[in-house]
């Protein structure tokens, strides 16, 4: 069963997708640990929830400030957004959407609204750490949606805020 996300956004750290040069590739993400999620998600939609970052045709990367919706199948986690979709507060840019598992798929807008999908993402994973869902994405190489022919590999990694499902 596939999970379809709906696109939103997160807070731009940077607000600007050149304050990082292009010849230098963005470093990953930490993973959050078991202590820092538990912070994060204990603040409720406030705080810092993550980052991410990407490298590529566009390079820069931004902290998610805003809710994290996650979504759970059979004791799974199987979709991220972010901002969760119930979030209307929340800018649509920049935004992460993931379903993860066999029918992986992601998607990211960048903070100056280019956008990279891929169907079949690999390098996205949900685990239980201590009571809170976090999302770890590591080396998942999206494409451009326009004519450009681009690419991204984004890294980094998202602390559920809010989880549905079973």
């Amino acid at each position: 069963m596939a999970v379809v996300g709906v696109l939103s956004g997160c807070s731009s750290s940077s607000g600007d997708d050149k304050a990082q040069p292009k010849d230098k590739a963005s470093a990953p993400a930490a993973p959050a640990t078991s202590e820092s999620a538990s912070a994060s998600s204990s603040q409720g939609s406030g705080g810092v929830h993550g980052r991410l970052d990407y490298a590529g045709s566009r390079s820069g990367g931004f902290d998610v400030t805003t809710s994290v919706g996650c979504a759970t199948l059979d004791g799974r986690l199987v979709a991220v957004n972010a901002p969760a979709p119930d979030d209307t507060s929340a800018s649509t840019v920049p935004s992460f959407v993931a379903n993860i598992g066999s029918e992986s798929m992601a998607t990211l807008v960048t903070p100056d609204k280019h956008t990279f999908v891929k169907l079949g993402a690999d390098g996205l994973t949900g685990a239980k750490q201590g009571g809170d869902w976090t999302v770890t994405v590591a080396g998942t190489e999206l494409g451009a949606v326009d004519a450009s022919g681009g690419s991204v590999t984004v890294n980094g990694h998202l602390t559920c805020t809010k989880v549905s499902g079973t």
